[in-house]
């Protein structure tokens, strides 16, 4: 395990510096502060929301500047009007809600996806979207070494309660540096849809690779999360399927070799996910049964951003049992409806079939390999979101939406590169002629 550890370490390193190209005097040298901000903020996503979002805010203060100077257009792509009109609908239901405190930090990522929108052009080049999508590899590769250390760690503190009953899995559960499994599922999932596509298209850098994807499949195993565990299974299924290759038809092999070889953590996880009494998976199914009765009580403006925990009570019945946590409903799409009304994931469901479209459309039209990557990324990406986000609340958490902005948004950006440029060359002379 230690020779692994040390080598996964050592293939991202190496790949990073694999030519001078990516050196980091030379990413550095010309690129405005929004450009390397924006990419230290995606690439500290696995790691600290803190950090994430204090280079974010760097970027977006110095990309104010650069456009109030005339050294930088404002650009959006076409995805940014559908967006803006679900955005104004949430907006609409958070101004007619009683609480408007509760309801923040729903307005909260609505700022934080804005913020992306506006700074991303800063990374319309090829070059830096590969290397934010490399120093991702690397980032997420040392969160998920700290998770796997966390994993053998609450074993060995745990380990006289591992037999007293199923429940005992609780224990061993951990998010890493990022503390939440969900939060940390989320934002794997978005990092193994890059990984998968990087694999396919990039052969010749397999051999110094391989350890990071050893280590990423084992955090994602030993996370015990089972939205990773079916998100993650149905995307690597899509990326050979896509590729056609004979591997395909092995990989219904794979949950059954490793539920036979796993701890017995793993499988203890695994029987409880078809028990329909265990809690976790009741807590689910009321979960959902409520929000359908906050849907059908207001189907129109839903009963309010943030208000789903102060109301889940009262739609319950009278000694039905209350889940510990209770905070979000277990499913993107009737979190959306329950607390925004059904317009609003009417908005939601039409700015990602228009963005799939969008990304498709960038992808045919894509010539360079660097170019063929992040697009197959966007969709994979695009795709393993909207997948999770049937099992848990996958659009509550900053750290995944920061990140699915990057991974979705820049394959759009690929045809600005030019305009990129020539805003280069204009903010050059608009300073000489200063």
């Amino acid at each position: 395990m230690s020779r692994v550890l040390v080598q996964a370490e050592e293939s991202v390193l190496s790949g990073v510096r694999a030519t001078s190209d990516w050196s980091l005097k030379a990413v550095l040298r010309g690129r405005p502060i929004e450009t390397w901000a924006l990419g230290l903020a995606f690439c500290a996503v696995p790691i600290s929301i803190a950090v994430c979002e204090f280079f974010l805010f760097l970027a977006l203060a110095a990309r104010i500047v650069r456009c109030v100077r005339g050294r930088a257009r404002v650009r959006f792509p076409r995805i940014f009007l559908f967006w803006l009109a679900w955005a104004g609908l949430e907006v609409l239901s958070w101004a007619i809600s009683p609480e408007h405190r509760s309801g923040w930090s729903e307005i909260r990522h609505l700022l934080l996806l804005a913020s992306v929108f506006f700074v991303l052009p800063a990374l319309s080049k090829d070059s830096d979207r590969q290397l934010v999508w490399r120093g991702l590899f690397l980032t997420s590769t040392l969160g998920a070494l700290f998770l796997l250390g966390d994993f053998a760690a609450r074993v060995f503190s745990y380990r006289s309660l591992l037999g007293m009953g199923d429940e005992a899995s609780l224990y061993l559960r951990t998010g890493g540096l990022l503390n939440n499994w969900m939060v940390f599922g989320t934002v794997e999932i978005l990092v193994v849809a890059g990984f998968l596509s990087f694999w396919s298209l990039y052969p010749e850098e397999r051999r110094r690779w391989w350890p990071v994807g050893v280590i990423h499949g084992l955090a994602i195993l030993f996370s015990l999360t089972r939205m990773a565990w079916i998100t993650c299974f149905i995307l690597l299924a899509v990326e050979l399927a896509w590729r056609r290759s004979k591997w395909f038809w092995v990989l219904p092999l794979v949950p059954l070799g490793l539920y036979f070889s796993a701890p017995s953590a793993v499988r203890v996880r695994v029987n409880e996910s078809f028990r329909p009494d265990f809690y976790s998976n009741a807590e689910r199914v009321q979960m959902w049964r409520v929000g359908w009765k906050m849907i059908e009580e207001r189907p129109l403006t839903g009963v309010g951003p943030g208000r789903v925990e102060a109301l889940y009570r009262s739609y319950l019945a009278a000694g039905e049992p209350v889940p510990a946590y209770h905070g979000h409903l277990h499913n993107n799409a009737i979190q959306l409806a329950a607390e925004f009304g059904i317009p609003t994931l009417v908005a939601a469901m039409l700015t990602l079939g228009v963005l799939f479209f969008d990304l498709v459309k960038a992808s045919r039209a894509a010539i360079s390999r660097e170019a063929r990557f992040v697009c197959r990324a966007g969709l994979l990406g695009l795709f393993g979101f909207v997948m999770s986000g049937f099992f848990d609340y996958t659009y509550g958490h900053s750290l995944g939406l920061i990140l699915l902005g990057f991974v979705v948004l820049s394959p759009l950006l690929s045809g600005s590169e030019s305009a990129s440029t020539a805003d280069s060359k204009f903010g050059n002379q608009t300073a000489n002629g200063s």
